[in-house]
């Protein structure tokens, strides 16, 4: 029997759309990845950076700069689709599609059977989602946050969780490291010198990694510990996994405008690692333990000594399965097994 072939749409993000091509193949797909990095603005002329300045500016039109980004790529996504020679692809699986001008996610519409989106942002932070839903591109657009549904009614969006990638990973030797691994964000910025604070008083050993632009997350954190990354020194997937596996727990700080639950939080799971964070809602999933999961929501850490004392309370294993990747990807595209 022939593999089913998938297109995937992702942002370009250190490397997640390859890890994500493996994890697809893994299970038996044949990937066409269409994957670019969208990172930087690109005109191709001085009047197509005045015009699009103008549809920014004038007519609140974002479509125009999404077209430029990728004009230089318009040669290489036909070429891919052409190789289906006529045929559709089985599915295409979208990741904030927002990020891809509306014609190439309408050539993606065209060269699939089933196509859907999933928003791992809250719509909030990206609306214009709602106007590719709104133009029919997708069988189904997901979401991660559940009151996003709520927030947006009359577009049909589904709720559906993050999950755990379920290649096989090699860690190696492991630590007692706390693990975090994630970007500056201005608005979390006072939580995560706290807590930084508070690990340095205790002697917790840690390991963070953080994206950061500029200067301003290291001079709210400091250097002990701390590695930070920018686009000269990305972290891949593959990389972070390992991390995650050697570490001693995850820490997890929640963003301030959805309360999806994070990758991190379906990491911890998949390898048995304790977990903290600041994002509350992890207390109503059926997963939820407190001798594995730590909800921090004070100002100190004085119970993390007890916390970590407790063992690991292992999850059953059809609670666990039901948030591998596999599971996940089952749900979005609509495959049940035979």
């Amino acid at each position: 029997m022939m593999n089913k072939t998938i297109i995937l749409a992702v942002p370009h993000m250190y490397g997640f759309d390859q890890y994500l091509e493996q994890n697809l193949r893994f299970h038996g797909f044949d990937v066409i990845n269409l994957c670019y990095d969208d990172r930087d603005s690109y005109y191709p002329s001085i009047a197509s950076r005045i015009y699009g300045a103008y549809q920014k500016a004038v007519k609140k039109d974002l479509n125009y700069k999404k077209k430029m980004k990728f004009l230089r790529y318009a040669d290489e996504i036909e070429q891919k689709l052409a190789a289906l020679n006529g045929r559709k692809a089985d599915y295409a699986l979208c990741v904030r599609a927002n990020i891809y001008p509306k014609e190439i996610i309408a050539q993606i519409r065209d060269h699939s059977k089933v196509c859907v989106n999933y928003q791992w942002d809250g719509v909030a932070r990206f609306p214009d989602i709602l106007e590719y839903v709104d133009l029919d591109y997708f069988d189904q657009c997901w979401v991660f946050d559940p009151e996003d549904v709520h927030r947006y009614p009359g577009h049909g969006l589904k709720t559906a969780t993050n999950f755990y990638f379920d290649l096989p990973v090699s860690p190696g030797s492991r630590n007692q490291n706390l693990y975090f691994l994630g970007g500056y964000e201005s608005r979390r910025e006072e939580r995560t010198k706290r807590f930084i604070e508070e690990a340095r008083r205790l002697n917790i050993p840690f390991d963070f990694r953080i994206y950061c632009k500029d200067d301003r997350a290291r001079t709210a954190f400091g250097n002990q510990n701390i590695t930070y990354l920018n686009r000269d020194t990305v972290l891949s997937f593959e990389e972070n996994m390992c991390n995650v596996a050697r570490s001693k727990a995850l820490v997890d700080f929640a963003q301030f405008d959805h309360y999806g639950l994070s990758f991190r939080v379906f990491e911890a799971m998949r390898f048995d690692k304790k977990l903290i964070t600041t994002n509350q809602s992890v207390l109503d999933t059926d997963f939820y333990h407190p001798d594995n999961i730590f909800v921090w929501n004070s100002n100190h850490l004085n119970d993390l000594e007890d916390f970590f004392r407790r063992p690991y309370q292992p999850l059953p294993s059809e609670i666990k399965q039901k948030y591998a990747f596999k599971n996940w990807l089952g749900h979005l595209l609509g495959i049940t097994e035979s």
